[in-house]
């Protein structure tokens, strides 16, 4: 792959671009619609988060273990500082792989982004409106870096939410600590410097690991900013660089300059989860769910379920059998069987009693999977998809009368194309949270985040305080 168009010699290297970028932005700065997708970002974010505290236990325990005390709230109780706030709770926040997903970069942005603003937040002693742009900071410098260094990096086999999610990490630290342009030129420069991560966890305990890793590093890497640390500011464009390293030399500089004028929490938009797999197996449950409601099927009435999908779908979902949640998480025969049987597929469908149900198993041996390689060729799936997103599923159902019917799902429910109205993005909150806290902590925590602008403070706010 070759770099098109790379920054011109007189072009400002890309840590400095976004660093002096970061330091201009402040919360008048943001258009409307923009935070309103930051603040739904860290609803849903903190309200899976919380979910997820129990099953990112392990994660919870090191943090307590390894990092000092400090003013930065984890879910499940206590303090710690901020970075041990950030590395615990980002687990958390992807632990159950529910949070939300950017194809700007192909990420899991907010997961490392909302835990990581708000320890640094509560670390600077900032208010809510210091929270939300920080969030958006965040978001809006990792979204633009992948676009920079193109899709390849994923195809690639790199994990790129733990690889970007540093540096959307150490964006929104640096907003949350006000450093000026060149000290957060640093942190984007140190992040870049030292982060990776690799596809071949999917479906282990590593993915949330790795992501919480992402998290922490990149606070860390304010924090030496802060305290002086200078890095140089052309790691991605260095010869021994980020582009050419990871990305075969591809660099478009023309997506950092747009920073600030092209949001990309609106294009390519951020992704809500309707069910906490693998967004990739979405499209093709959502079409067997649709199939069934509308010509009304019963899970015995169906032999078949042919799904042919694009190939990075198939890539993604490698576990035709599960045996763990982890790995049901990443099997496309795990969700269209859970939707056959049950309608649906939620958070208590992850579990062991659920995988050894010899009905869902036996579902699961009628689902097939088949990656197209000619896909993107397909002018009307070309029509239908969103640009640049290469999701969607080609399904057909064959009955045991000798029916076939077939639907092409371009987006699932809750994508940018099909989003989620507030009330569903609500309903997903308060179940997800009173799962934690219980209904009257989470109502009241949701009225918080939803009125986040106007919080002096947010001592306590995990805690069910601020009234």
């Amino acid at each position: 792959m070759t770099a098109s168009p790379a920054a011109s010699p007189s072009s400002p290297p890309a840590a400095r671009l976004i660093g002096h970028w970061l330091a201009g932005l402040d919360r008048g700065g943001l258009p409307e619609e923009v935070a309103t997708v930051g603040r739904g970002c860290i609803i849903d974010t903190l309200g899976v988060a919380l979910a997820g505290a129990d099953a990112a236990r392990m994660a919870r325990e090191e943090a307590l273990d390894i990092y000092a005390p400090g003013p930065c709230s984890l879910l499940g109780g206590g303090r710690l500082c901020a970075e041990g706030a950030a590395f615990a709770n980002t687990a958390a926040a992807h632990a159950l792989d529910f949070d939300d997903n950017c194809y700007a970069g192909f990420v899991h942005g907010s997961a490392v982004v909302v835990p990581t603003a708000l320890a640094a937040v509560e670390a600077a002693g900032g208010t809510g409106a210091d929270l939300l742009t920080a969030v958006v900071a965040g978001s809006e410098a990792e979204y633009a870096l992948a676009i920079a260094l193109g899709n390849g990096v994923y195809e690639a086999g790199w994990w790129t939410t733990a690889l970007f999610g540093a540096v959307g990490a150490a964006a929104a630290a640096a907003k949350a600590f006000r450093l000026d342009g060149d000290r957060a030129a640093d942190a984007i420069a140190f992040a870049l410097c030292g982060t990776g991560g690799l596809r071949a966890c999917f479906g282990t305990g590593a993915k949330p690991l790795l992501a919480a890793q992402a998290a922490a590093n990149g606070l860390r890497a304010a924090r030496l900013a802060m305290r002086g640390g200078a890095v140089p500011h052309g790691v991605v464009e260095d010869p021994r660089g980020f582009a050419r390293l990871v990305a075969q030399g591809r660099f478009d500089v023309t997506a950092l300059n747009a920073l600030g004028r092209r949001w990309r929490l609106l294009d390519p938009g951020i992704d809500t989860k309707a069910y906490p797999v693998c967004l990739s197996s979405h499209a093709a449950a959502d079409a067997v769910r649709d199939l069934m409601a509308e010509h009304r099927l019963d899970p015995s009435d169906i032999v078949a379920v042919r799904c042919v999908v694009p190939p990075v779908v198939a890539a993604n979902l490698t576990y035709d059998r599960p045996a763990t949640p982890g790995e049901a998480r990443f099997s496309l025969p795990f969700a269209v069987a859970c939707v056959m049987l049950h309608g649906d597929l939620t958070l208590d469908h992850l579990s062991g009693p659920t995988l050894a149900d010899p009905r869902l198993r036996a579902a699961m041996e009628r689902v097939s999977l088949r990656p197209d390689p000619g896909w993107n060729d397909d002018p009307d799936r070309a029509r239908l998809a969103p640009e640049g997103a290469p999701e969607g599923a080609d399904v057909t159902v064959e009955t045991r009368t000798g029916q076939s019917v077939r639907r092409f799902c371009a987006s699932a429910r809750g994508t940018v194309a099909r989003p989620l109205s507030m009330e569903a993005h609500a309903a997903k909150f308060l179940a997800c949270a009173d799962r934690a806290i219980g209904p009257t902590a989470a109502q009241r925590l949701h009225r918080h985040l939803s009125a986040i602008d106007t919080l002096p403070g947010l001592d306590g706010l995990l805690e069910g305080g601020t009234d």
